[in-house]
């Protein structure tokens, strides 16, 4: 679907990506969704596809979430970084945010925080 903004959701857990991926599709809003299963796969089809915006979990096997955040300014720089967690305490959320994230969305979430968080990323 060529045109469309593209949103990679990087989380190694295949529910919370189905889940996602439900939620997205019941907000209307016409996106091309990826997904990859850990961070290494997360990167490379970053770097391949430059999506609008990438919904990115913290703690995965092969690159942690970080990890990813910290390569993201040269892969794919204009990506729009969303992290949903567990992890949301305070610390936790600082840091994703010094280290490129535009936002956090704490797990388990409410469809209406990831369709706001989509509108809001795809906005700015």
């Amino acid at each position: 679907m060529p045109g469309l903004p593209t949103l990679l959701l990087v989380d190694d857990d295949s529910f919370v990506r189905r889940i996602l991926k439900d939620v997205i599709a019941d907000t209307g809003i016409d996106l091309r969704l990826l997904e990859a299963a850990d961070g290494e796969e997360g990167l490379a089809l970053a770097q391949k596809e430059q999506p609008a915006v990438m919904f990115l979990d913290l703690f995965m096997p092969k690159k942690s979430g970080l990890e990813v955040l910290g390569a993201m300014k040269s892969v794919s720089p204009d990506t729009r970084v969303l992290v949903i967690s567990s992890m949301d305490a305070e610390p936790v959320v600082e840091q994703a945010i010094a280290a490129g994230a535009m936002g956090f969305v704490g797990k388990p979430f409410h469809p209406l925080e990831i369709a706001a968080a989509v509108r809001q990323a795809l906005a700015s």
